[in-house]
């Protein structure tokens, strides 16, 4: 199962608030879903980008750094207890766990864990990305791509996605044709060709699609997911389709 760690402690760069960041133990992949188009569906993951909930900035989680760990809560001790453990010298570093916990406390006791960010926030940041590094700019347009697709999901219980985002035909295509940009003047890792023939599949581009995805190196998975999509494109189709569940 999905367990973690005792969360880290940031403060916005905006207000100053002070946030937590769930640091992951142990992961698992039970009910995540696999759509063609990649968009990560496990619950534990964690976007770059955030909002903080206090003033509504947007940042970006890789430019704070921790500013401690919460400590785990302890129990009250009781006076004598405390007497005890002081005569002792605390030895279990009992009595030192637990200033620690009121110190933090004092500072730290309101914290929430931050926000996530909308399919508006993240236009808004494109927007505003002159001078941005590939792997940023990548991600905001990947962001945008996956909102825009969620016309095509269904939630677990087959219901439709409801209030998914919407585009001019014109600017998600366009959209598209940059992220495919991209991801070509890029090192040509399967995972990325396979993404780039999703694309073209999406753009009607079938021929090139099947191509590319029939480029794919064998690696035990990635040319399983390539064979997928590649029927797809083979019969035409241009929507985003669940393929299946994640073997693992």
């Amino acid at each position: 199962m999905t367990s973690y760690s005792a969360p880290s402690v940031h403060a916005c760069p905006g207000c100053n608030a002070f946030f937590l960041r769930r640091r992951l133990r142990s992961i698992n992949f039970f009910g995540t879903r696999d759509w063609s188009d990649g968009v990560p569906t496990m619950s534990w993951r964690q976007e770059p980008l955030v909002r903080c909930d206090a003033c509504a900035a947007l940042f970006w989680l890789g430019d704070i750094e921790p500013v401690g760990v919460m400590p785990d809560a302890v129990r009250p001790i009781g006076r004598l207890k405390r007497a005890w453990l002081r005569w002792r010298g605390d030895p279990e570093r009992q009595l030192q766990a637990q200033e620690e916990w009121t110190e933090a406390m004092k500072s730290w006791g309101q914290a929430q864990y931050i926000g996530r960010v909308n399919f508006d926030d993240v236009v808004y940041v494109l927007s505003r990305s002159k001078g941005m590094g590939r792997n940023r700019l990548l991600w905001l347009r990947n962001r945008i791509w996956w909102g825009l697709n969620d016309r095509y999901r269904s939630r677990s219980d087959g219901s439709p996605v409801l209030d998914a985002p919407s585009w001019p035909a014109a600017a998600e295509r366009s959209n598209m044709e940059v992220i495919l940009d991209i991801l070509r003047d890029g090192e040509q890792q399967p995972g990325s060709m396979i993404q780039q023939g999703e694309l073209l599949r999406l753009l009607g581009r079938f021929d090139e699609a099947i191509a590319l995805l029939r480029a794919v190196p064998a690696d035990g998975h990635s040319e399983v997911r390539a064979v997928k999509i590649e029927r797809l494109a083979r019969s035409g189709d241009k929507q985003v389709r669940e393929i299946s569940a994640p073997t693992w």
